[in-house]
């Protein structure tokens, strides 16, 4: 029993983690959008707008793989921990 309980919350802490890590795909995802929308205003000259919106969008691109990659990361840790503990509950029993 003392196994699946160390299951049981180490998959609620990765869904935990999940709907963080999509709340903060969806604000990087929105900022980066509104920036790239609003690059015409920041530029001086009409020219530069493009290279401008490029690099917003390159910016959100890198931002958005980081948090597919954080996610990732701590979901390993989280997995890693409760096989962990898993199998000290089940060398004590």
């Amino acid at each position: 029993m003392a196994r699946t309980t160390v299951w049981v919350i180490a998959m609620i802490l990765v869904g935990l983690w999940t709907l963080a890590a999509l709340v903060g795909y969806g604000a990087i995802d929105l900022l980066g959008t509104f920036a790239v929308d609003r690059a015409g205003t920041t530029a001086t000259e009409p020219a530069h707008v493009d290279g401008i919106a490029r690099l917003f969008r390159a910016l959100r691109d890198l931002g958005l793989f980081a948090v597919i990659a954080l996610w990732l990361a701590v979901t390993a840790v989280i997995l890693l921990i409760a096989a962990i503990l898993a199998r000290f509950v089940r060398a004590f029993r």
